[in-house]
């Protein structure tokens, strides 16, 4: 399967607290995900304003980048276009899951992705070599197998390995083609592994009792999300889990990193709490 899309993303960090207030002024428009699952074993304490359990995905990601870190320095630079290179899975190590390689473009807001599935989990596994992508083409669909050749050629030739991973427990509301999600528990890991798609994410990007939501849409911003932006009181503010990723985890000795990364109102949270 290949996705390629342009839509505009906004991103908000709140505590824990503000998601019920957050989904209250969503019901009525958006529905669970149906292909999500349910996450109740990683957040018993969550319910949707049904009663239900939340429902969504385990998602992992390897990010890449070049030696000198340039996608990186782009997120420090704020540059107006940045790019952002990844291998994405889901689920729990030992469980067969998708796995697809992704680009993303982001100009301010609006986001272009492109995403190619490459097989599943026990298949990148059997993949040789320090660069498994090389040779992920072949478990593409013969339609995809440009797309796949064509993100080889862009990571190769910027010489990308793997510098992080990143992990997180997405709950997925949809409208149509808009999308609701709220990110638990993301946290990350250095590695260099290719074939670590999942594993031990030991450093927490955001404190347990916060959580990134996103609103996700293609064109005008639909009336029920300016509604429950005004309604919750929101103020879009820059959320970069790669940035974070590798501030906290990569690079963890620099201190002035981890707080340019930081959402304002975490950072003026954090601030208070140090009071």
């Amino acid at each position: 399967m290949v996705v390629s899309e342009g839509r505009y993303e906004l991103k908000y960090a709140l505590p824990r607290a503000r998601r019920a207030d957050v989904l209250a002024a969503a019901v009525g428009f958006v529905q669970p995900d149906h292909h999500g699952e349910s996450l109740e074993r990683w957040l018993p304490d969550l319910r949707l304003p049904g009663g239900g359990p939340p429902v969504g995905y385990k998602v992992s990601s390897l990010y890449l980048d070049d030696a000198s870190f340039d996608g990186y320095a782009q997120r420090i630079d704020d540059l107006p276009i940045r790019n952002r290179v990844r291998i994405r899975t889901y689920g729990e190590p030992g469980e067969t899951a998708p796995v697809f390689l992704e680009a993303k473009r982001k100009l301010r807001s609006l986001v272009v992705k492109h995403r190619v599935r490459v097989g599943d989990t026990d298949g990148w596994a059997r993949l040789p070599g320090p660069r498994p992508w090389t040779r992920a083409a072949a478990a593409a669909s013969p339609a995809a197998r440009h797309l796949v050749r064509r993100w080889v050629e862009v990571v190769d030739a910027a010489e990308m390995d793997v510098v992080c991973r990143v992990e997180y427990l997405r709950e997925t509301f949809v409208c149509g083609t808009a999308r609701l999600t709220l990110d638990h528990h993301v946290r990350a890991a250095a590695t260099a592994d290719p074939h670590a798609l999942r594993g031990p994410c030991d450093v927490a990007l955001l404190p347990p009792d916060w959580f990134v939501l996103e609103l996700k849409f293609n064109g005008a911003k639909p009336v029920w999300m300016r509604d429950l932006v005004r309604e919750v009181r929101l103020c879009a503010e820059p959320v970069s889990k790669f940035a974070l990723g590798v501030a906290l985890a990569v690079r963890s000795d620099s201190a002035a990193d981890a707080r340019r990364f930081l959402p304002p109102s975490l950072w003026h949270h954090c601030q208070a709490a140090a009071r």
